[in-house]
């Protein structure tokens, strides 16, 4: 992305450059007051009539799949409007149980509806409806499970009892119904778990796949694809006619790979057959998303992806030690260290920040940094008291 041209000319002051910066990190951070620019019009058309963010927002957040990073995005974008969050008791909606209004922190029937719903549920279309609004946007977000598998095979294999007894991640897939059994709990992580995450009928429920997706394409607004997350982001800015500066996020819930194998080929394709439910609607909704990105040009994609690129790189360099994730075990600050799954095979990466960053700005990078459970509970703080959503511990919090 080219600088400004005031920046430009400024580069030959090193006092003045420094300055440029930091204005321009804190506008792409904070956003002010300023709309995002709508691409030119082609040669003949008007150009776009102006549009107003939508504000009603319900994002299904499934598993292994990215979604703490959005979480995140939707939680600095609604706590910076002051918009009315769905929030858990806890953390979670009685997952793994079918969503109910009544697990809402605050729900009452009849009462005002809220703004934002994003936290973990197994998802209920009728139970979301009374107490979402009429023009709620609704999306989700999903990932290949020839990935996804690996992941929660390491993730969830404390608390799965099928990855559990397996003797390794090769042995179940040679074999995965010797280790599976549909009934044992905590073994909906084991198989087709976007499909359970969605609240879709299990096999011999008597409703056609092809039934299910209709259903899902009338529900669900928009889905983004995990291996196209920033391709995603762009439709999603669109859609919700937000700023640049609104799509900033870093990578929340990142797992530590360093020097692993890869799953192989094959193993992928294994895990793509034993979730063959989760197969079937990630490749329809893959090819949904690719439709759109067709319709919105090449050229332009590559350009708003390289700029929404550029934004994240910068304010990782501004606001984050060594400038991407670290091991959470160096994390001084216990406000930004993210949760380790039981068992401890999977480490959770999380974020240090910079020493020295003045304290607005220490605070904006802070709400960057600050994982899903934490940012919750000053959401909570918020809306329900107990504290003004703020503490110690460097600005954390």
């Amino acid at each position: 992305m080219k600088l400004p041209p005031a920046c430009c000319r400024l580069q030959t002051l090193g006092a003045a450059l420094g300055v440029c910066v930091t204005i321009g990190f804190t506008v792409q951070l904070l956003g002010g007051p300023f709309q995002r620019r709508p691409p030119p019009a082609p040669a003949g058309r008007p150009p776009p009539a102006p549009c107003a963010p939508h504000t009603h927002l319900m994002f299904l957040k499934t598993h292994k799949t990215g979604g703490s990073s959005v979480v995140n995005l939707l939680h600095r974008f609604g706590e910076s409007r002051g918009l009315r969050f769905a929030l858990p008791h806890r953390y979670q909606f009685g997952y793994p149980n079918s969503f109910r209004a009544d697990r809402v922190k605050g729900y009452r029937p009849g009462g005002p509806p809220f703004d934002v719903l994003c936290h973990h549920m197994r998802f209920n279309l009728t139970e979301v409806q009374k107490l979402m609004p009429k023009d709620t946007f609704y999306f989700s977000i999903l990932r290949d499970p020839g990935f996804l598998g690996e992941s929660a095979f390491v993730y969830y294999r404390g608390v799965a009892p099928a990855f559990h007894r397996a003797p390794s991640l090769a042995a179940f897939l040679t074999s995965p119904h010797l280790y599976y059994h549909p009934q044992t709990r905590g073994n909906h992580y084991a198989r087709n778990l976007q499909w359970f995450d969605l609240g879709l009928p299990g096999p011999g429920e008597n409703q056609s796949i092809e039934k299910t997706l209709n259903q899902l394409e009338q529900t669900f607004n928009l889905m983004l694809i995990t291996e196209y997350f920033d391709e995603s982001l762009v439709l999603l800015r669109d859609a919700l006619c937000w700023r640049d500066e609104d799509l900033l996020l870093f990578t929340q819930n990142q797992r530590f790979v360093g020097k692993k194998t890869p799953i192989s080929a094959s193993q992928r394709d294994q895990f793509r057959a034993w979730n063959d439910l989760d197969w079937i609607l990630y490749s329809h909704f893959n090819r949904s998303l690719w439709r759109r990105l067709e319709a919105y040009g090449a050229a332009r994609l590559r350009s708003e992806v390289a700029r929404l690129r550029h934004r994240r790189a910068a304010g990782a360099r501004r606001c984050l030690q060594g400038g991407g994730p670290v091991p959470a075990q160096l994390i001084v600050d216990g406000h930004l260290r993210p949760f380790q799954p039981p068992g401890g095979r999977a480490q959770i990466l999380g974020y240090a920040l910079r020493a020295g960053l003045p304290p607005g700005e220490r605070q904006r990078c802070a709400r960057l940094a600050t994982p899903e459970l934490q940012y919750k509970d000053i959401l909570d703080r918020r809306q329900f008291g107990g504290g003004n959503g703020s503490s110690g511990g460097g600005g954390g919090q």
